[in-house]
């Protein structure tokens, strides 16, 4: 603006703003656009908004639980797995799980930061496993007999051989209780691929794509830091159904002597026909029609031979044919 405006006339603005003349003297000059409206059916609607469908945006609805599940299961592991590794009291807790683009997830990294990318069988593309920065030079720290205790500066420098090695055995340990616990729901094989330090060299999705972040946050000893594993939404999409089941339960996955005693004494008791088929011939229709009381039909068995002994049309068993105590009987062999 070329002019400063004094106080009486910004007050005198603001006025005329909140009683509505500078926006309906606005509006009869054409200087403002009116708000747009759809005719449809004779009627008004003044809550259009446009909607582009080539957009990678989607709306996702309800929760999945038993993605909450392998969340706590993995978490248990991973500290069990840690204390063991570094030697210190670890507390690993259940963070978030959200949905995010991809974009904003990836420029809300610093540089460096320990990204580590993963393959998850039999599902399509990769996920990755990122460690916090400064949480990176803490477990190196503590690894080499430090109290991890001091602090670090990360910004402009990389990460050394022996600090990725060290960072590597940690993620490896990781990979293995994620897949551990993912066994209950759907089995997987997790192998780790490589580890890359700049964001912008990662592009496990396109930048408006989707992504499933799950958090993990990590103390060790007053020192806490956050794990995250990445992975794109359309990765796990195929059992989405299995994902957002109900709860299962601790004991799901183990077998109910109950249940099972209960199922196996109705199958024992269940009724099934058994038929043995002495032989079997092929005839023409013409001969079927001109068949007549005492004909004989010849089989393609001998009388001492085996016969076949079907279980709701199976075939079970082979038997030999006899009498028992005056009754036609068979004999399994």
């Amino acid at each position: 603006m070329g002019q400063v405006l004094s106080q009486e006339e910004v007050d005198a603005l603001l006025s005329a703003v909140s009683s509505g003349v500078i926006e309906s003297v606005a509006e009869e000059r054409g200087m403002i656009a009116a708000p747009a409206r759809a005719v449809a059916g004779g009627r008004e609607d003044k809550d259009v908004r446009p909607y582009d469908l080539t957009s990678q945006d989607r709306i996702f609805r309800g929760k999945m639980p038993m993605l909450e599940v392998i969340h706590e299961k993995f978490c248990r592991d991973l500290r069990s797995n840690l204390s063991l590794d570094l030697r210190r009291v670890v507390d690993v807790e259940v963070g978030d799980i959200r949905l995010i683009k991809f974009s904003e997830f990836i420029n809300s990294l610093p540089l460096p930061t320990s990204i580590n990318l993963f393959r998850m069988e039999p599902f399509r593309g990769m996920g990755a496993i990122i460690i916090e920065s400064n949480f990176t030079f803490v477990l190196v720290n503590i690894f080499l007999g430090g109290s991890g205790k001091g602090r670090f500066r990360i910004e402009g420098r990389d990460f050394t051989p022996i600090e990725l090695n060290f960072v590597r055995k940690v993620v490896v340990n990781a990979l293995l209780e994620f897949q551990k616990a993912w066994e209950p729901v759907q089995p997987v094989k997790i192998e780790f691929q490589r580890t890359e330090i700049n964001p912008q060299f990662v592009s496990i999705a396109h930048p408006t794509e989707i992504v499933l972040v799950v958090e993990s946050s990590v103390d060790v000893e007053g020192n806490s830091g956050l794990i995250q594993i990445v992975m794109p939404y359309s990765m796990i999409e195929p059992i989405k159904a299995k994902l957002s089941s109900s709860f299962l339960g601790e004991g799901a996955s183990y077998d109910d002597k109950l249940w099972r005693n209960t199922f196996e004494g109705a199958a024992r008791e269940a009724v099934v026909d058994i038929v043995a088929r002495f032989g079997q011939g092929a005839v023409t229709v013409g001969d079927l029609m001109s068949l007549r009381e005492g004909q004989i039909i010849q089989l393609e068995k001998f009388s001492d031979q085996p016969v076949d002994v079907l279980v709701e049309s199976i075939p079970k068993f082979k038997a030999t044919v006899g009498i028992e105590r005056g009754y036609k009987a068979i004999k399994i062999l």
